[in-house]
């Protein structure tokens, strides 16, 4: 790292300008940001000399003879699944097996919950809560289930309630042992870390159609599905905190003759437990988001509630519902939250914690009891206040006002924007838009990214989507380069001012917290449904994590590397551009690289509100039960995923 002088000196010399720009963390960049946009020139020669030429055969989209055939191949093998499913051992004694264990179970959770009625479950809730989070918790948690009754969706909460349960059981059943054999055995960590980023890197959707075909259309699918989903944080993160045990307390125990399950249960784990229930509480949160996204494949419940109204474009329905969403997510974050702190628990004295337990016990079996003696069960939708209609007369009035400026700016981004960059994408050479991917790469991450970038744009081809990928490309870069701009422009004023800051923060806690279908609710209310709307939805999803990478980045830096510049005569703008944020560049290729994933999970996403391209080819592709086009599209999205990832990714990585 350069020393203070250094660092002051590349960023300005005050009247004379500044000195060593071809060198250092900025040179670099602006060198790699110039290498860029040649090939985005070379691109776009490449696309109009195809079109002066008359679009001749070798300039074209990617051949899809090959896509064809191997989407008829995927389609022989779900006929042959569906066909076989109740004759072949594979089925027989395995996968069937296990979707009627994962049904059962969940069938059996939403039993229970019924048998306690909305009157016991209220009472467990409240209890668990305060016992374990503090009476502020309890409260949320009180409110939670006020919005579930209110609403008339008990019983679709309940129904998401159970599933989260199940899928939440199996990840941790698999993600801690996983964890905790990656955190004891350098060579399995090794050998488990590519995998948790490949899983990582995946947009949910992608994980739809593997899980379909196995388990069919239903909640087994959707319980496998949402644990593999949410799995790799826990196992991550518990390996981390083995790994980070202190090595003095493994040695001395060690050196008193313990075996290694005593060093394992005795100390390892103890002293990581803090840090393994923050990785619990990322699990039941990614479990929370993809039990909404799962209701494509028939999960029910709250998600469920969503999907039909947005694909009615019933505003209403679907702030109904993703209120209750929001609620649940937000309850179960704050719970997992304060028992992984510890710190918001009621201090009890051990004397009475057994005495308080056995009462809160009988508190709750009476509340069930007496929900069961007058016969509560769930929430009557009786009772319940319907905001739909309300809510519904808001959005018109919205559209009445703002709907014609809303839609002209739809029409604009569409035509001046979006349109001609997936033209460019779409009708270049294939060939020409692979080097272009594999130059990238290599500019940005290395010889090997390249490689990985041009198989990657191949596989898409070979899968038989290339128009749609390269479509769903041009959203992602679009929504992308939103995000940064919007991201790096909150993100310093936040850096910047301390009350700005302390206001933003607990907002950006909060979107942080909701899942990603809830965002294209606010959406679709702003610009109705198409691309528009699926890309403002990425936009505002994405935004937090870059927001707060960018504040964090610029927060960093030394104290006396600013107070260096400052004491040379540099502005505010020359401390920013020449020190600030070419010493936070770490954290800027961090925020870019999880602003564009995020938005291209997001991307694919709206796909329920028109956006069309690959997201709608995996759920035309579960609709229609044509497993070729829906497994190919989503392959292809993991294709585009791995690119963004390791391009905007590769040094860094490379760095750590």
């Amino acid at each position: 790292m350069a020393t203070v002088t250094e660092s002051a000196g590349a960023g300005t010399t005050g009247p004379k300008g500044t000195k060593g720009t071809g060198s250092g963390p900025g040179g670099l960049l602006r060198g790699s940001t110039v290498q860029a946009l040649l090939v985005v020139v070379v691109l776009v020669a490449g696309y109009w000399a195809a079109r002066l030429m008359g679009d001749p055969s070798w300039a074209g989209g990617f051949p899809t003879a090959i896509g064809d055939r191997f989407m008829a191949w995927l389609d022989g093998i779900y006929a042959w699944v569906v066909e076989n499913r109740n004759d072949s051992p594979l089925f027989l004694y395995f996968f069937n097996y296990i979707s009627v264990g994962l049904g059962s179970a969940v069938v059996l959770i939403n039993q229970f919950l019924d048998f306690l009625t909305w009157l016991g479950v209220t009472a467990l809730g409240l209890f668990v809560s305060w016992r374990f989070a503090g009476w502020r918790v309890a409260l949320l948690v009180l409110a939670t289930f006020a919005v579930f009754a209110l609403t008339g969706l008990w019983n679709e909460s309940m129904t998401t309630l159970s599933l989260i349960i199940t899928a939440v059981f199996i990840a941790l059943l698999f993600g801690i042992p996983l964890g905790i054999l990656a955190g004891r055995s350098e060579a399995f960590y090794r050998g488990l870390r590519p995998v948790l980023d490949f899983m990582q890197i995946m947009p949910a959707f992608a994980y739809l159609l593997p899980f379909v075909l196995l388990f069919g259309i239903g909640n087994p699918a959707a319980a496998v599905v949402t644990a593999v989903y949410a799995l790799p944080p826990v196992a991550r993160i518990t390996a981390l905190a083995i790994r980070e045990v202190p090595k003095g307390a493994v040695e001395a125990t060690t050196s008193l003759g313990s075996t290694p399950w005593q060093i394992l249960t005795k100390v390892q784990l103890p002293l990581a437990k803090r840090t393994i229930l923050l990785g619990v509480n990322q699990t039941i949160m990614l479990a929370v988001s993809m039990v909404v996204i799962a209701s494509v494949i028939g999960a029910g419940g709250l998600g469920d509630a969503i999907y039909q109204a947005l694909s009615k474009v019933n505003v209403g329905q679907a702030f109904q519902a993703g209120v209750a969403i929001v609620m649940l997510a937000i309850a179960m974050d704050r719970v997992t939250g304060a028992v992984g702190h510890g710190t918001h628990a009621p201090k009890l004295p051990e004397r009475y914690r057994l005495p308080v337990s056995a009462i809160g016990l009988a508190a709750i079996i009476t509340a069930a009891a007496a929900g069961r003696l007058f016969g509560l069960g769930g929430w009557s939708r009786d009772v319940a206040v319907d905001i739909a209609d309300p809510v519904n007369v808001v959005y018109e009035w919205i559209q009445a006002k703002i709907g014609g400026f809303t839609a002209a700016m739809g029409t604009w981004l569409l035509d001046w924007v979006l349109s001609p960059l997936s033209d460019l994408l779409t009708g270049s050479p294939w060939w020409l838009v692979v080097l272009a991917a594999a130059a990238l790469g290599r500019i940005f991450a290395g010889p090997r990214i390249a490689i990985v970038s041009a198989a990657a744009f191949v596989a898409i081809g070979l899968l038989g989507v290339w128009d749609n990928a390269m479509d769903t490309l041009s959203q992602v870069l679009v929504a992308s380069a939103l995000t940064i701009v919007l991201g790096v422009v909150f993100g310093v004023l936040m850096s910047r001012n301390d009350v700005f800051a302390a206001i933003l923060r607990p907002i950006l806690d909060a979107m942080q917290t909701l899942p990603p279908f809830v965002y294209l609710i606010p959406a679709v209310a702003l610009f109705t449904i198409g691309r528009v709307p699926a890309l403002a939805a990425a936009v505002i999803f994405a935004l937090p994590p870059v927001i707060r990478l960018v504040n964090d980045g610029i927060r960093g830096v030394p104290a006396g590397t600013i107070e260096a510049a400052e004491s040379q005569g540099s502005t505010r703008w020359q401390l920013l551009t020449k020190v600030e944020l070419p010493m936070a560049r770490g954290s800027l290729l961090l925020a870019i690289n999880q602003g564009i994933i995020l938005v291209l999970s997001m991307v694919v996403m709206g796909a329920l509100v028109g956006a069309g391209s690959l997201g709608f080819d995996v759920v035309f592709g579960l609709s229609q039960n044509l497993l070729g086009l829906g497994l190919a599209s989503g392959l292809a999205i993991v294709c585009l995923g791995l690119f963004l990832d390791r391009v905007t990714q590769g040094r860094r990585a490379q760095r750590a």
